[in-house]
Formats: structure tokens, C-alpha cells, sequence
């Protein structure tokens, strides 16, 4: 971010934080967070990213973008949330997400089509257009980025 490579882990594959384990108050915490949004049990990840999605840290902000070019739509539900009702509040936070955009306009290319993949294999169902899928609504309103 800002320059700096951000290496994003796949999964990791530890165990997950008990609740005496601090993920909340100090960049530590966060980074921590940031880790555990790439762990293999999905619940794990949404909590992780509830932490991750109340800081203004620059280099949060990959793992955000991340998630939505996954399966799990809980997730991208939270995105979507956060960028609809939250991510306004922030202007600051906002030009830093609209920057990693465009600086990085592969990883954004890849994310809007794995987005658009899990979308048309496992929630056309339940999202008869790409429009009202939640990873793509969160890609669009966060980054610009239309499916």
C-alpha cells in the first residue's frame, strides 16, 4: 500500500484466538487481525474482519479487498455494510481504499472475477443479477469497480 508490497497470506492454518486474546486497541492487534482474515474457518475470518474494518490503517486495507473474491457471502455481506454505511464516515480511509484501487488494478481485476465466479457457481439463486450480489455491490462502492 502506498508503495509498499503488501504480501497477503492464502490461509493459515493455526489455531484460532481465544477470547483472551487481544484483537482490539493497537496496530499489533490489527495486524493480528489481518492474519486471521486468511484463516481456514470462515467464522474465524469474519471475526477477524469485524477489527480489521474499524481501522484506518493503510495496509488493511488488501485483506478487505480479499475477501470479496471469496465464497463465503456472509463476508462480503459485512463488506458491503461497512462500504455502504461506514466507509462514507471516513473520507480519509475512503481515498486510501480508492488508491490501493489504483495501484493495483490486477489484484482488483483478479478479486472482481473470482467475485464474479462464486457469484454465478453458488448464489445465482438467491442473486438473480450480479447487481444485487453483495461481493460485486462492495467491489463497486468501495473501488469502482463494475462486474
Amino acid at each position: 500500500m502506498l508503495g509498499e508490497p503488501v504480501d497477503v497470506p492464502h490461509r493459515i492454518y493455526n489455531s484460532a484466538p481465544t477470547s483472551d486474546t487481544p484483537l482490539e486497541g493497537s496496530v499489533d492487534a490489527t495486524a493480528v487481525a489481518c492474519l486471521y482474515t486468511r484463516h481456514h474457518d470462515g467464522f474465524v475470518r469474519q471475526r477477524a474482519l469485524q477489527h480489521v474494518l474499524g481501522s484506518d490503517e493503510p495496509w488493511t486495507v488488501p485483506f478487505i479487498v480479499q475477501l470479496l473474491g471469496e465464497y463465503v457471502i456472509e463476508i462480503c455481506d459485512d463488506i458491503y455494510r461497512f462500504a455502504e454505511n461506514d466507509l462514507p464516515n471516513r473520507p480519509g480511509h475512503f481515498q486510501t481504499v480508492r488508491a490501493f484501487a489504483d495501484e493495483n488494478p490486477q489484484f482488483v481485476n483478479l478479486t472482481r472475477q473470482r467475485a464474479t465466479s462464486y457469484w454465478s457457481c453458488y448464489h445465482r439463486h438467491q442473486h438473480a443479477g450480479w447487481e444485487t450480489y453483495p461481493g460485486l455491490l462492495a467491489l463497486q462502492t468501495m473501488l469502482g469497480v463494475s462486474a
